[in-house]
């Protein structure tokens, strides 16, 4: 089976890496996927400014390497003088990409809302929200942007299992338990998406709980739960259990998820279920390797797959990351893409 060598990700990484030159650093914290405050404040107008910029290439099996310039997400938030606040994230996919195998760019730029939402803080212990947001669905999904993860690709779970954003409300906060932070939140949709994505899967209606706490010695646990209905099987009513850790231990770091999903309706498939592990080590003061294994098994597949990844994430900057990684997948009844993947992203 060909392997496409790993000088087509290079020069696709190179191309990338010319669109983003011009970009302004933000500020990402070194040994974690977290951001340091960032963005432009616009006068005393309570607004700030912000976003990031992600170029990636890839080299996959039995595939043409390509590259692209992939997504541009300019970020704005709201902070009133009192307990009002509001943001929005607006992201404009696919700017330019170019495949080896054919003639032309693509140039098929399509803009995507992915938040909208207004908040107001009662108290720390309880926030209202109204819009539109992130699923509170396990870690990756409500904390995804490419400059604040490890990897290029995201885990099949995280982007397969539920629609990945709601329109609806919210109700969450921080609560003292044991001498620690519960996190909460409670939220539902009627259905109705704001903007939504062309193609992409949507809430017909749903309800859902995540809850989230910290054990101490750098370990926290999480629950989801979610009941939901989609525009594209009405009538299947799926239920969505999901279980995530955290353990962070100075630079090291060590994650996962699982989550099950039942069907509502025999009609429609068995129940899929996945999960992942992954593990970041510090190799250097800016440059990590990370691994990572998933098993995946979609609703009325009958069949899983298992995917382990390994690679590198540098963060050479304050805000800016590269990331390079080879995927292999076994038992890929699913034709899930492995081989090379890297990417260039910037906070600003």
């Amino acid at each position: 089976m060909h392997h496409p060598p790993l000088r087509s990700v290079a020069l696709g990484l190179a191309l990338g890496v010319a669109g983003l030159c011009a970009i302004p650093a933000g500020a990402v914290q070194d040994g974690a996927a977290a951001a340091e405050p960032h963005g432009f404040v616009i006068g005393d107008s309570g607004f700030v400014a912000g976003g990031y910029v992600v170029g990636q290439a890839g080299a996959y099996r039995n595939a043409d390497p390509a590259a692209s310039l992939r997504s541009l997400s300019l970020l704005l938030s709201w902070q009133g003088s009192g307990r009002w606040s509001a943001f929005g994230e607006l992201e404009a996919e696919n700017l330019l990409s170019h495949n080896a195998g054919a003639l032309e760019d693509d140039k098929n730029v399509e803009l995507v809302l992915e938040r909208l939402h207004v908040d107001y803080a009662w108290s720390d212990a309880l926030q209202l929200r109204l819009g539109k947001f992130l699923t509170p669905v396990g870690r990756w999904n409500v904390i995804h942007a490419a400059p604040l993860t490890w990897t290029t690709s995201r885990p099949l779970i995280t982007d397969h299992s539920f629609p990945t954003n709601v329109t609806g409300g919210m109700a969450h906060g921080i609560l003292p338990v044991g001498g620690r932070a519960l996190e909460w939140a409670l939220y539902a949709s009627p259905g109705e998406e704001l903007a939504p994505e062309d193609g992409s899967e949507r809430f017909r209606r749903a309800y859902g709980l995540r809850v989230d706490y910290p054990l101490g010695l750098g370990l926290q646990v999480g629950s989801s739960f979610l009941k939901f209905e989609q525009d594209q099987q009405p009538g299947d009513h799926k239920t969505l259990y999901g279980l995530d850790f955290l353990w962070q231990y100075r630079r090291f770091e060590l994650s996962g998820e699982w989550a099950w999903r039942s069907q509502g309706r025999a009609d429609f498939g068995t129940d899929g279920r996945g999960s992942y592990v992954q593990a970041v080590v510090p190799l250097t003061q800016t440059l990590y390797g990370v691994v990572r294994h998933e098993s995946f098994e979609p609703a009325g597949a009958g069949r899983d797959l298992d995917l382990a990844i390994g690679g590198l994430a540098w963060r050479f900057q304050p805000g800016w990351v590269g990331k390079i990684e080879y995927r292999h997948a076994t038992e890929n009844a699913l034709r899930v893409p492995d081989g090379w993947l890297g990417s260039v992203a910037v906070l600003f």
